[in-house]
């Protein structure tokens, strides 16, 4: 059983992550007055398996609320958030989309249902009471009754239009794009509605305020996540003849929202970062410059990257009596592990340096 008075908030931590919440609103409202966050990794005490997790709710939730408690101590800017955690083949599993569990990990798909074109033509958006979904929503809400002020629930990963087409489809979308069109806008229309569905039935499964969505240890602008990792595949050129479009219709219907890129070509960032209503953009920093990208994107697009030590960047910002960048509405995610003390120290250098 989960001793929930030892995950509580004082009022003074309440106050805080009040406080916290504003700063990070004024990345996407206030970007020339904000401070830069940094959220540090550290291993929290109880680790429990993969497959411990996804066979208990409880056991999943006591593992994040472990790892939030070493975030509090050390006093750095993750924002108290849990979700439940399924990996990134949902959509796809809803769809009808085999799962392999590989050992301590989360799930991945085993197959793909699309085998043929006929396939496509027949293809019918999941249910959203269906079995998958139907899962994700009862933890969900378990969650809601228990956890202590002050916490929020993220979404679960949601992924996107064009991401979970490829998973349902496999490698033949590619040669979709190119040999029948049809084809492809047929299943990214089914897909798109889908996981817009999807998305919007989390959001009431999970009181998420209007405008704002917990995810990845910050709060961003925006209603839900886009992550459209398959875009690797397909480079700048496709992405804005074939797919762009629904990831448009995704951000429109949604109200806005941020997406995950982490592909290496140069130019999508910043066409992905045009899109309206984009919130935010992260991406793979070690493909990807950060500092062309402070200058390439609007300064309303937060950032979000991870940060090693030894980068450039990372020297340039501890090496420096105040905020040497251009842009400060960025997210870092600090490459780690580290040591407790170690990163309590480290984030304190930084928090001095953004605020010069």
């Amino acid at each position: 059983m989960i001793n929930f008075k030892e995950y509580a908030l004082s009022d003074r931590e309440l106050k805080r992550y009040e406080d916290l919440d504003k700063e990070y609103m004024m990345l996407a409202d206030d970007p020339d007055n904000c401070i830069p966050k940094f959220v540090m990794p550290v291993y929290p005490s109880f680790i429990p398996t993969w497959e411990e997790m996804m066979k208990d709710p409880e056991t999943m939730l006591h593992a994040q609320l472990d790892g939030l408690k070493m975030s509090r101590w050390l006093g750095d800017d993750t924002v108290m958030g849990v979700r439940s955690e399924f990996g990134t083949p949902t959509v796809a599993s809803a769809f009808g989309c085999d799962l392999f569990y590989p050992v301590n990990n989360l799930p991945c798909c085993r197959n793909h249902i699309l085998r043929t074109k006929e396939d496509v033509w027949n293809v019918k958006k999941p249910s959203i009471s269906c079995e998958t979904y139907s899962k994700v929503k009862a933890w969900t809400e378990a969650y809601k009754k228990v956890l202590p002020e002050g916490y929020h629930i993220m979404m679960s990963d949601i992924q996107g239009p064009f991401n979970n087409a490829h998973v349902i489809r496999g490698t033949d979308i590619f040669t979709d794009m190119y040999d029948d069109p049809e084809v492809f806008d047929k299943l990214m229309d089914v897909v798109t509605d889908a996981t817009i569905e999807y998305a919007r039935a989390q959001r009431k499964w999970t009181n998420a305020e209007d405008g704002w969505q917990y995810d990845w240890g910050a709060k961003w602008k925006g209603n839900a996540r886009i992550s459209n990792c398959s875009l690797h595949m397909i480079g700048k050129e496709l992405y804005e003849k074939q797919v762009r479009k629904y990831d448009e219709r995704f951000l429109k219907q949604l109200g806005g929202g941020r997406m995950h890129y982490c592909g290496t070509p140069k130019g999508i960032v910043e066409t992905l970062a045009a899109i309206p209503g984009m919130t935010g953009v992260d991406y793979d920093s070690l493909f990807l410059d950060m500092q062309e990208l402070m200058d390439a994107v609007p300064k309303n697009i937060v950032l979000l990257q991870a940060l090693s030590l030894t980068s450039l960047e990372g020297m340039k910002i501890l090496e420096s009596r105040k905020w040497p960048f251009k842009k400060r509405n960025v997210i870092f995610r600090l490459r780690g592990p580290l040591n407790r003390y170690d990163a309590k120290n480290i984030y304190r250098k930084f928090r001095s340096i953004a605020e010069a």
